[in-house]
């Protein structure tokens, strides 16, 4: 046997040493998924001020809506064990960690609300937009009124 069992040991302590260097900090995490937020928070205020019609232009309201659809993917899994406010200081409240499958859920329905946002503004119905970006913004208010510090 090649290297014999101090080869192999060797080899599974390597690898572990890697697998442990490589896990994301519970600090980056919430500092990943408050940066991750506040860029959806952006391209929600983008839409916001060409639905209220301060801005005349809606050439990019399909870049706006594919960010956030594409975000929304993923908040589900922004919320590791080990990343709740009694651990890192956060905006997020405990009350994640406790309801769990409710985030997904709510998390479920962003994604789900958002990707028809993003169907309506490539279609360019205008009227049928405006409606469902209300729909996609209720939608995260309902989230952060459950499971986010309010300031």
């Amino acid at each position: 046997m090649r290297g014999g069992p101090f080869h192999v040991m060797k080899k599974l302590l390597i690898a572990f040493g890697l697998l442990f260097l490589a896990a994301d900090s519970p600090q980056a995490i919430v500092k990943y998924r408050q940066t991750s937020m506040k860029a959806m928070g952006a391209h929600m205020s983008a839409i916001s001020l060409v639905v209220k019609h301060q801005i005349a232009s809606r050439a990019d309201l399909a870049v706006h809506a594919e960010a956030i659809a594409g975000l929304s993917r993923s908040v589900g899994e922004w919320f590791p064990a080990g990343t709740g406010p009694d651990k890192v200081k956060s905006g997020a409240k405990a009350e994640i960690w406790r309801q769990m499958p409710e985030l997904k859920r709510d998390a479920a329905r962003l994604e789900r609300e958002s990707a028809k946002l993003v169907e309506l503004a490539k279609k360019k119905d205008t009227k049928a937009f405006d409606a469902q970006y209300i729909v996609v913004a209720n939608t995260c208010d309902d989230c952060h009124d459950v499971f986010r510090v309010r300031d």
